[in-house]
């Protein structure tokens, strides 16, 4: 699987992202006639530091065809099924902003919005393309995602510019072989499917996706994908948890019987049928979501009494369930902050959400497409993230008493007096330096971990190496 990656005709506007977002709820098939309350009732909703510009990035529902008989062959073509461009937008004053089906005169969704939310239609928001804006498409496997860098396109005085070979637009056709990667518009189609179009590199900030009919999913990893639900498709998803890495909480049973662990899809998402309006079924067998803390360590939360709650928090005392809130200064998403977060933003100085490095392909050679060599985006998903919250550790640090696009000495420093001095080289998190920081170390640096990344410029090479010896033996 070749890493994502963007071309050197990107460009991204400097200062376009100053906060983490992520996808936090999506209500893709509302109960009742289909025609009549997706149109109404459909709802994509994004929470995030209030405030943050979304200028530059768009969200969307990925389709992933179907494959029913297993044959390799789809049944129906992976295709981006509905995007919606989010110029102009911020997150609300309430941590949310919201992309609902519908013109604001047709939809129900602004009626249930409360109060500090920002909102868009999807008839507003449709990124320009051959067809309209319409509903979420509730068949085959659904991928939504949280994009920022896309191939052939640019921000020019604050509005999106759409080049000649820009592909992430409705119905364009994402996957032509068929493997379960978005194409780079080198790929060979399977027989009765379209030339490929290029959608890598984007840049994907947050994702999640399940399966359906034999359908494929579009996350950067299995991590981000729900275990398969047989017998039902999700009508909605709610997270109620982000974690930067899998929490190992519980165990479920795959598709061979065997039973392994869950994946962090599984402890982050509900996820089931919607009986009436906004409320989860909660039947046997139609719902999902993360392990019972007090059970025995399956998936088996009780959700009665939790709903969807579109443009606000998720908490539901009668089913004692708490939406996640992100932590000022909690850069690995554990819930608390301690000196390993103080040792991610110290390695950080200088770097921004821009950086790129050379994509390798088989052999470790460079890709290169057309002549013109792709670049991979080094902070994508959690990484991206973090990296956003280490920036948004001082809001006036750029030019003008603006929130700068890198992450600065101004930004460690609010760290350092909010939570006590860093620890750059602490890579355990143990408050002192000593051997099993140095071996952590080496085991980052060889597996090409962002992590590993102590010098400016970013990618992982040497530099880091030496820059990471300097800070072991400076201490603490």
């Amino acid at each position: 699987m070749r890493q994502a990656a963007a071309t050197l005709s990107v460009v991204i506007a400097a200062g376009a992202a100053c906060g983490q977002v992520v996808i936090s709820e999506v209500f893709e098939n509302p109960p009742g006639a289909a025609a009549q309350n997706d149109a109404v009732l459909e709802y994509i909703e994004l929470y995030g530091e209030p405030g943050t510009d979304l200028t530059g990035w768009a969200v969307a529902l990925i389709n992933g065809g179907t494959d029913a008989d297993g044959d390799g062959f789809p049944g129906a073509t992976p295709e981006v099924d509905e995007a919606f461009s989010l110029d102009g937008l911020v997150i609300g004053d309430n941590g949310f902003c919201v992309v609902y089906n519908g013109t604001p005169s047709q939809s129900l969704i602004p009626a249930f919005l409360p109060v500090g939310a920002t909102s868009v239609s999807f008839f507003d928001a449709h990124i320009p393309s051959v067809d309209v804006n319409g509903n979420l498409s509730n068949d085959g496997s659904s991928t939504f995602v949280l994009v920022r860098g896309r191939p052939d396109y640019s921000i020019v005085n604050g509005a999106s510019v759409y080049g000649p070979a820009y592909a992430f637009r409705k119905d364009v056709a994402v996957d032509v072989d068929f493997d379960s990667n978005l194409d780079f518009g080198d790929e060979t189609p399977v027989i009765g499917l379209p030339a490929p179009a290029r959608f890598e590199a984007v840049q994907i900030v947050d994702a999640f996706a399940w399966s359906n009919a034999g359908g494929k999913e579009y996350t950067r990893s299995g991590e981000h994908e729900i275990s398969e639900t047989a017998g039902f498709n999700p009508d909605a998803v709610s997270r109620v948890a982000y974690y930067g890495a899998n929490p190992m909480l519980g165990m479920r049973v795959d598709g061979n019987g065997d039973t392994v662990p869950t994946r962090m899809a599984d402890e982050e998402l509900i996820y089931g049928e919607v009986a009436t309006l906004f409320s989860y079924d909660g039947g046997v067998g139609t719902y999902g979501g993360p392990t019972d803390p007090t059970g025995d360590g399956f998936q088996d939360v009780a959700i009665a009494g939790f709903e969807l709650t579109p443009g606000g928090f998720n908490d539901s005392a009668s089913a004692g369930i708490t939406q996640f809130r992100f932590v000022r200064g909690d850069f690995d998403f554990d819930g608390d902050v301690d000196a390993g977060d103080g040792s991610a933003i110290a390695a950080k100085l200088g770097q921004s959400l821009d950086e790129r490095t050379p994509c390798l392909g088989g052999g470790g050679q460079p890709i290169v497409i057309d002549g013109d060599p792709v670049l991979c985006w080094v902070y994508e998903g959690r990484a991206a993230n973090a990296l956003l919250a280490m920036m948004n550790m001082d809001k006036t640090d750029g030019a003008g008493g603006s929130n700068a696009d890198v992450v600065t000495q101004a930004d460690l420093d609010a760290w350092n007096a909010d939570f006590g001095p860093s620890c750059p080289a602490d890579l355990t998190g143990e408050g002192d330096v000593n051997t099993n920081d140095f071996f952590a170390f080496l085991a980052l640096y060889q597996a090409m971990d962002p992590r590993a990344d102590f010098s400016p410029g970013g990618g992982i090479n040497t530099n880091d190496f030496f820059a990471y010896l300097a800070a072991y033996q400076a201490g603490c």
